[in-house]
């Protein structure tokens, strides 16, 4: 994705470093989230059946 995107490898301000930041900030709680969710699914299936 850096190939298509050059502003996420220098960004020009910091405005936007700080963004970028914030986006791969985002992807990993987004991430883990889903991890989480999936392993709390799993123990509910587990509990039912």
């Amino acid at each position: 994705m850096a190939e298509e995107e050059p502003i996420l490898v220098s960004p020009p301000t910091h405005e936007m470093a700080h963004h970028v930041a914030d986006y791969s900030r985002f992807t990993k709680i987004l991430k883990w989230g889903a991890i989480t969710c999936l392993i709390i699914g799993f123990i509910v299936l587990l509990i039912l059946k």
